[in-house]
């Protein structure tokens, strides 16, 4: 199993001609036999065309002429990323499948670097909750305890990964849609600054990233993502960046730990204590380390950023011809997002407004320090049956400002509760900087300690 779960260890294994790609698609596709049928982590099988794209990674490497370290790797993509033939629904019954024409930039990425689709994973409805409830493909399960949420909205992804389901999950995130899912599966996910990674379903703030059991694997993965394709035309110049070079100096660093929500929102204590064991061990390495208070003025991400994304994501459902029937959507995300009808036209103006001082605030923190840590969320996984919009719209102070500012920002386990919920630490920094925030998240990786380290073998069973 452990041969299949990551990157570098199915390619050694791969070079060694211990494994060869195809058998480790049928591992792949043995262990979502086993276990999707509770989890639910996966929209749509490729299972034909990935046997294909095994046979042919099989011979190059007996060639000894593989391509690179991801020929032959079994990955899964987020059902929001194209996937040629395969249908997408937007995780929604009120979305009739549309099978894609083309691959999204981020697919056609993985294809040339000969890595293996197996599928294309699940999202909740309109990829708008920060959980695994869909109308289109039931509740995607915590990898943990099937009773937990997954997080969302690349809910299949987090759960894929922590589950085992190859070595690679593609996803997306405008406001944490990696970095939840990765929190609350206890697995490493990577959010790129906003341009960084060519995409086609391209908005501001959004990016594409990789979600995988470790942060190396995540860089490998990055080496091909944030290669140029002109469909992208926000996407920043082609840069050349060490991905592989992930050594880093932790006495170098500044960082700050911030784990304060203004306006008396708490945080579950659970996750306080986890993030600043996290800031403990920084310091031990020698880093300076201060801890800030909350960074916002006001509440910009509910009023601002908030009620922005929800007047856009009305307006695209209304505006898509293939949503057909809001009536068979889950009925408190139509509620939810319905109420921003009786926003007039110069609420909607001032929401847009509140953006640009967030984003200041944002930068002016992550400009300060070299990196911050905080939580991914504030509250821990919830009910699987449970949408946790409730819970995003106070906790997503967090999340939402780094994606307004462009920023960096990477989900790395550093805790469990006393159930075995599990903590996500946010490794964020100034525009950009992203090997800086892998490099950093890769230091604390081999830091952190048994007790923060999730224990694969418990899941591999």
């Amino acid at each position: 199993m452990s041969e299949i779960a990551t990157i570098t260890a199915a390619s050694a294994a791969f070079a060694a001609g211990t494994l060869t790609p195809s058998e480790a698609l049928e591992r792949v596709l043995e262990r979502i036999a086993e276990k999707d049928g509770i989890h639910h982590a996966i929209a749509e099988s490729n299972t034909e065309r990935a046997r294909e794209s095994a046979a042919r990674s099989d011979e190059r490497w007996r060639a000894g002429a593989p391509i690179g370290p991801l020929d032959g790797v079994p990955i899964t993509v987020k059902e929001r990323l194209a996937v040629a033939g395969l249908p997408q629904t937007n995780g929604t019954l009120a979305h009739e499948p549309v099978v894609a024409e083309e691959n999204d930039p981020t697919v056609d990425r993985m294809l040339e670097a000969g890595a293996v689709v197996v599928a294309t994973t699940s999202v909740p409805d309109f990829s708008a909750t920060a959980s695994g409830v869909s109308t289109r493909y039931g509740v995607t399960r915590n990898a943990w305890n099937p009773a937990w949420n997954s997080g969302g909205s690349s809910s299949g992804s987090g759960v894929a990964a922590a589950l085992g389901y190859g070595a690679l999950h593609l996803g997306n995130d405008i406001g944490g849609s990696i970095r939840v899912p990765a929190a609350m599966n206890g697995v490493f996910g990577f959010k790129p600054s906003f341009g960084r990674v060519p995409m086609r379903n391209v908005y501001f703030g959004r990016a594409a990233g990789p979600l995988a059991r470790t942060v190396r694997d995540a860089a490998i993965a990055m080496s091909y993502l944030s290669l140029p394709d002109r469909r992208d035309c926000w996407s920043a110049p082609y840069q050349e960046i060490a991905w592989h070079d992930l050594d880093l100096d932790a006495a170098s660093l500044r960082v700050a730990v911030c784990t304060d929500l203004q306006e008396g929102k708490l945080v579950d204590p659970r996750i306080v204590e986890a993030v600043h064991a996290a800031g403990r061990v920084f310091a031990a390495g020698g880093a300076h380390v201060e801890h800030v208070g909350p960074y916002l003025s006001r509440d910009y991400v509910s009023q601002g950023q908030g009620r922005f994304l929800s007047a856009n994501r009305w307006t695209m459902l209304h505006d898509d011809p293939h949503v057909t029937d809001l009536g068979s959507a889950d009925p408190d995300l139509v509620a939810a997002l319905s109420s921003i009808e009786s926003a007039s036209a110069i609420d909607l103006i001032r929401s847009i407004n509140q953006i640009i001082p967030l984003v200041r605030e944002t930068c002016a923190l992550l400009d300060a320090y070299d990196i911050v840590l905080s939580p991914v969320v504030g509250f821990l996984p919830g009910a699987a049956e449970s949408t946790q919009m409730r819970e995003v719209s106070t906790h997503a102070v967090f999340s939402r400002p780094v994606s307004a500012a462009g920023a960096p920002a990477a989900s790395i386990n550093c805790g469990f509760a006393d159930d075995g919920r599990p903590i996500g630490l946010q490794i964020a920094a100034s525009r950009w900087e992203d090997l800086r925030v892998l490099r950093a998240a890769h230091w604390y990786e081999a830091r952190r300690g048994a007790a923060a380290t999730p224990d694969w073998s418990a899941l591999d069973g």
